[in-house]
């Protein structure tokens, strides 16, 4: 798959004094995991829009009376709308994970005169908080907080 790329794509506008080798793929490209997850990761932006429109979906169901409602919240239990759902969580899990092995990354040096925490900490931190919000979340959608 590793095929010699157009001779002229890298190329300096001035010739130098040393000649470059011609850009090549590597030979891995499109079969390394690394390649995959990154695949994964922007798939997971059409899996985002879909749930975009399927809330505009039920906001417009909600405007339009309890009927419309009712109808909307019935075609929920379609096992297919089951599945999506089950594949948005999915979707949600892997952007947040890979967002919180990221974010220890992107930390400056220095905090003023302060150190920043360990990475470890740090991650210990945003799982810490991620799983405190989602039950928050939880109790307030099942009803046991603002009835």
């Amino acid at each position: 798959m590793a095929g010699a790329s157009h001779p002229g794509a890298m190329a300096p506008p001035i010739p130098g004094p040393t000649r470059t080798a011609p850009p090549r793929k590597p030979a891995s490209w499109p079969s390394h995991p690394r390649m995959r997850v990154y695949t994964l990761f922007g798939l997971t932006g059409i899996v985002y829009l879909v749930l975009g429109f399927l809330c505009l979906r039920i906001v417009w169901a909600l405007g339009q009376g309890e009927a419309a409602w009712d109808t909307t919240m019935a075609s929920m239990s379609n096992p297919f709308y089951i599945a999506f759902h089950w594949v948005s969580l999915l979707s949600v899990i892997f952007v947040g994970v890979r967002f919180f092995r990221l974010f220890p990354k992107a930390q400056p040096a220095r905090i003023g005169p302060l150190k920043p925490p360990p990475r470890s900490l740090i991650l210990v931190m945003l799982y810490c908080v991620w799983i405190g919000v989602t039950a928050l979340f939880v109790a307030i959608l099942m009803g046991g907080l603002f009835r």
